[in-house]
C-alpha cells in the first residue's frame, strides 16, 4: 500500500518488530509483485496518472471502472484530502459515465455508519462483507469494518449445477492380510516409470 499525508510524507505505518521482515516474507513480496508483472505483461494495458475526473472523462461504454478513492469521514491524514465535496462531485460523475462501475468504500464499524451510504450512494447496489485492517499506527487500533462494494449494474450470477457423484472407496474391498513370519526386502524405488 502507498499512501502519502498532508506534508506530501510516506503514511504507512511498516512495523518495527525485528521478524517483519523476515526473509521468507521479503520473498512472498517479490513473488507477488513478480505474478502482477507476469500479468500484466501478457495484456494490453497502459497506466496513467491523472485525476479521476480526466479518468472518467475518458470511458467508454465498454469500459469497466473499479473505483477506490479514499474513505470519507475516517480520519486519515491524506496529502490532498477527501471530503463530502469530493465525493459527491465522484458521485456525479460516475453516474454520468457510460460504463458499469464498482466502488469500494467503508460502511459502518462498531462505532459509526457512512451518512454517504444513504445519501450519496443509496440508489446503487451495495454488497457489504467484513475486513479486518493491518495497517494501522497501533495494534489496539485496528478494528474490523464493513466494507461495501458500490455498483451500477446488477451481477450476472451464472447458477453452476454440481452433478451428483457416488462416492468411490479407493482400492475396495478392504483386504484382509495375514501377518508374515519372514522379514520383507526393502525395494528400491526410481524416478522413472516403467515402460
Amino acid at each position: 500500500m502507498i499512501r502519502f499525508n498532508r506534508k506530501g510524507g510516506f503514511n504507512v505505518p511498516f512495523c518495527r518488530k525485528p521478524n517483519r521482515f523476515a526473509q521468507a516474507y521479503i520473498t512472498k513480496i517479490v513473488n507477488q509483485i513478480r505474478a502482477i508483472a507476469d500479468a500484466t505483461s501478457v495484456g494490453d494495458y497502459e497506466f496513467r496518472h491523472q485525476g479521476y475526473a480526466e479518468t472518467i472523462n475518458a470511458v467508454q461504454a465498454s469500459d469497466f471502472l473499479y473505483c477506490d478513492p479514499p474513505y470519507i469521514d475516517r480520519h486519515a491524514d491524506y496529502f490532498n484530502g477527501w471530503d463530502e465535496n469530493h465525493e459527491k462531485e465522484l458521485a456525479v460523475r460516475l453516474a454520468q459515465s457510460p460504463c458499469r462501475f464498482i466502488l469500494s468504500t467503508w460502511h459502518s464499524n462498531e462505532y459509526r455508519t457512512n451518512k454517504c451510504i444513504d445519501t450519496i450512494w443509496s440508489q446503487y447496489n451495495i454488497l457489504t462483507r467484513e475486513h479486518f485492517y493491518h495497517v494501522g499506527a497501533k495494534e489496539k487500533n485496528r478494528k474490523p469494518m464493513l466494507e461495501a462494494l458500490i455498483r451500477n449494474f446488477d451481477p450476472e450470477f451464472k447458477e453452476s449445477v454440481i452433478p451428483e457423484c457416488e462416492q468411490l472407496i479407493l482400492l475396495e474391498p478392504i483386504a484382509e492380510y495375514k501377518a508374515r513370519r519372514r522379514p520383507v526386502q526393502a525395494r528400491r524405488l526410481t524416478a522413472e516409470p516403467e515402460l
